[in-house]
């Protein structure tokens, strides 16, 4: 039998917060300031320049790369580097804010999402009163590629089981696995103050490519082929939780919370944002039908089966 959605009301910060910081991957200095915004609004970055204000919205079908970090943007106006501060907006319930940007590329601050929820507690967050809409998995749906996958099935809260597997490059990172229910309270505690993660071997090409430019041990983890550079980890799996922290991030791209069971394998910000398009057209077609047939669900979870047999999924 199935379980009944919790409503969740809307909500945004009570008073403006103010971020300073580097940008991972350009290297350059950044000022944020994330304002309250009216019901319905949803998270909307801006820009001012030569008097005009410039906006996207943060929605995946605003979306311009998923190549090393999520880039939002419009034909005046791109924002990367945003699915650390979406994370926390999503576990905290923040679904309208205004985020003024003097630069293009959201701060990277501890490599984590800890300080920005820090600060949006801070702050307060003021409930609105209009529903938050909220989507319930109906069946199996999954994106497969590259050896990976990201697979979504039907829940009545919002969990996640991650696996990711870097032995070729760390045997420090080596395979590691999470599983959460993701609430308010498990991702402040659990998912929030684990840090970006890459590989010194990597760190010439990516800045010769112009990316991770602002990138140090003050705000990643660096790992060699057999240790990691930094003093220490958060957490004894800290690599698979910032993971989790940007699978989050990336589906709020999707503009409404989501209820379903998240299982990655060796997946990415390419296969989050091509579930998140998937998950929306199931939501659209049970808009248009109201319901969905029995046979439609019986049809994919033999799908499903098939699917998990030949990638030995138990």
């Amino acid at each position: 039998m199935r379980g009944k959605t919790h409503m969740l009301l809307q909500g945004t910060v009570q008073r403006e917060i103010e971020f300073e910081g580097v940008g991972l991957h350009r290297g350059r200095s950044v000022k944020v300031t994330i304002q309250p915004a009216s019901a319905d609004t949803g998270i909307v970055f801006c820009s001012i320049s030569d008097g005009y204000i410039y906006q996207v919205r943060a929605h995946y079908t605003n979306l311009v790369t998923t190549h090393n970090a999520i880039t939002i943007g419009n034909e005046g106006f791109s924002i990367q580097t945003i699915e650390h501060f979406m994370a926390a907006f999503y576990a905290l319930g923040v679904s309208n804010a205004s985020i003024l940007v003097q630069g293009r590329e959201m701060p990277i601050l501890d490599g984590s999402s800890k300080q920005i929820i820090e600060a949006i507690l801070a702050a307060g967050i003021q409930t609105q009163d209009v529903i938050q809409e909220n989507f319930r998995i109906p069946y199996p749906v999954w994106i497969e590629k590259n050896g990976g996958y990201l697979i979504a099935l039907p829940a009545d809260d919002f969990r996640v089981t991650y696996t990711i597997d870097f032995s070729p490059k760390s045997s420090a990172v080596g395979t590691q696995t999470a599983h959460f229910i993701v609430d308010r309270d498990t991702f402040i505690e659990s998912i929030a103050p684990a840090r970006t993660f890459g590989f010194y071997e990597e760190l010439e090409h990516l800045k010769g490519n112009n990316l991770a430019l602002g990138g140090s041990l003050d705000n990643a983890l660096v790992f060699t082929r057999d240790g990691l550079i930094n003093d220490d980890l958060r957490f004894a799996n800290e690599c698979v939780r910032h993971k989790v922290l940007d699978l989050i991030g990336d589906l709020s791209l999707i503009g409404y919370r989501l209820a379903g069971h998240f299982i990655a394998y060796k997946a990415g910000h390419a296969m989050d944002l091509e579930l998140a398009r998937k998950i929306d057209m199931v939501r659209r077609r049970k808009q248009r039908s109201k319901i969905i047939s029995r046979e439609i669900v019986r049809r994919r979870e033999f799908a499903f089966k098939k699917f998990k047999q030949r990638v030995n999924l138990v």
